[in-house]
């Protein structure tokens, strides 16, 4: 357990995904085989580790926090360092990570396979629905699409 899995345990993991891809604290409860309280007072402890591994993420980096979904595991920031905004998310696949939203040129970067692998990561668990054509961009191209699909699907079920 540690600041790159939001200091969750593998069982209070296992509660967040469940919650996160939309079952009721009934269901986990069910799917566990515990009490619906029992969940919800995982759920109470797993979102106060959620929103302390974001505040240390963006405290360790410098960020201005605009935005935490605590739910769906994705900070909205802004790096004055950098001056370019930034998505921190925590995913089972890819544990707490930083991306930094700007334009670069990813075909030079050494980074290029490990930010593919990353992105295909949080497509795939995310379940992001993006045409080959999209799959196709650099990954700075790439992590825009994703990102904005997930926050423009956070986004829409706020109304």
């Amino acid at each position: 357990m540690g600041f790159s899995t939001g200091y969750l345990t593998t069982r209070e993991i296992k509660i967040w995904d469940l919650r996160r891809i939309g079952h009721t604290q009934s269901e986990i409860g069910k799917i566990l085989n515990i009490t619906r309280q029992a969940a919800y007072k995982a759920l109470g402890i797993i979102d106060n580790k959620v929103e302390a591994a974001f505040n240390e993420a963006a405290k360790t980096n410098g960020f201005v926090v605009k935005k935490i979904n605590i739910v769906d595991g994705i900070m909205e920031a802004y790096s004055p360092a950098h001056k370019i905004p930034v998505i921190v998310s925590l995913s089972k696949t890819n544990g707490l990570r930083v991306w930094y939203m700007h334009e670069g040129d990813c075909s030079v970067c050494v980074h290029h396979n490990s930010c593919i692998e990353f992105l295909l990561g949080e497509i795939k668990e995310r379940k992001v629905d993006l045409t080959e054509e999209d799959l196709d961009l650099s990954p700075s191209n790439l992590a825009l699409k994703i990102f904005e699909k997930i926050l423009g699907d956070e986004k829409g079920t706020d109304n």
